[in-house]
């Protein structure tokens, strides 16, 4: 289990997790298959299908300090034109009935019937999103950073644990930072700069320059930053553990864990695909949860305000 994305949020107040309570809450809205005459279904499936021998999978996998979730969507597979070809044909033979054209009104009424004869008939794809709870950060850590799976995921958990308010953190303005660490060389020293970064002009958000494969210390780059551009994402290696793209709006993308963490992974492994999963998602939420508590220390709004107490 390793993460490509990441997205933080927080748990609006302290909550203490119990696994059994959360799975009780979970089960509620547990998935079931699609009904023939719905267009979509979801609901909280175990995470995984690895278990110990005898005991049955649960919705919420847990290890200590993360527990780990799963939503699953079901949508029905119905291209727009599969559902315009039989509309037009539908028309055709109508209108040549009647001899006169059908109103626009009736077109749309003919519409959804159709849709509504096709529905059952259509396949359905299954789509899983997970994420894990840091239960002594109270955070939410997604495995996406799709905004409409996302503000989804978000919205069904909230629904499922009695409306409990989950919150993004409040991130000062990433870009100017980003952009001041390149233009100075000046920048944690956990963290390396990798050839890769995307600068974009805050007036003209069109304007923007992709750079890959490129030392980013090069004067061109450092030109186009002198001249208003700034650094919107780029990528970048976190105590060389693992690798990534920071994005301005503080999510992070084709995260690539090194070597070193694998092979750990694969030394803590039991002769058991459980064995293996567990040991993957130890090491890997780990990693994220520091790195992200680091990185709330540089972006937080709340850090700055911590500094104004004590200044």
């Amino acid at each position: 289990m390793w993460f490509k994305q990441a997205q933080l949020f927080q748990f609006e107040n302290k909550i203490s997790f119990d696994v059994q309570e959360l799975e009780e809450q979970l089960a509620q809205l547990a998935f079931t298959s699609c009904p023939a005459s719905l267009p979509s279904s979801q609901g909280w499936i175990p995470p995984t299908d690895e278990t110990e021998e005898g005991k049955e999978a649960s919705l919420v996998y847990a290890v200590p300090g993360f527990l780990l979730i799963c939503l699953q969507i079901e949508e029905k597979l119905l291209p727009t034109v599969i559902v315009r070809q039989k509309l037009n044909e539908q028309i055709k033979k109508t209108e040549a009935t009647q001899d006169e054209k059908i109103s626009y009104q009736e077109k749309t009424a003919l519409k959804q019937k159709i849709y509504n004869e096709l529905l059952p008939k259509a396949f359905g794809k299954l789509t899983r999103n997970y994420a894990f709870i840091d239960t002594k950060n109270n955070w939410l850590i997604l495995n996406t950073n799709n905004q409409k799976r996302v503000e989804n995921f978000v919205s069904f958990l909230t629904r499922s644990l009695n409306n409990t308010k989950i919150v993004l953190p409040e991130i000062k303005k990433i870009a100017p930072i980003l952009t001041d660490w390149l233009l100075n060389n000046k920048y944690p020293t956990n963290l390396n700069i990798e050839d890769a970064c995307v600068l974009q002009d805050p007036r003209q958000q069109q304007r923007s320059v992709k750079i890959q494969r490129q030392e980013l210390s090069a004067n061109y780059v450092q030109t186009l930053m002198k001249n208003n551009f700034e650094v919107s994402q780029i990528k970048m290696t976190w105590s060389d553990q693992i690798t990534f793209i920071l994005k301005n709006d503080f999510s992070l993308q084709s995260l690539q864990y090194k070597d070193s963490e694998v092979e750990l992974s694969s030394e803590d492994k039991v002769d058991t695909k459980e064995g293996s999963f567990r040991a993957n998602f130890f090491i890997m939420s780990g990693i994220l949860s520091k790195m992200f508590s680091e990185f709330l220390k540089i972006f937080a709004k709340a850090a700055d305000k911590k500094t104004e107490k004590h200044a």
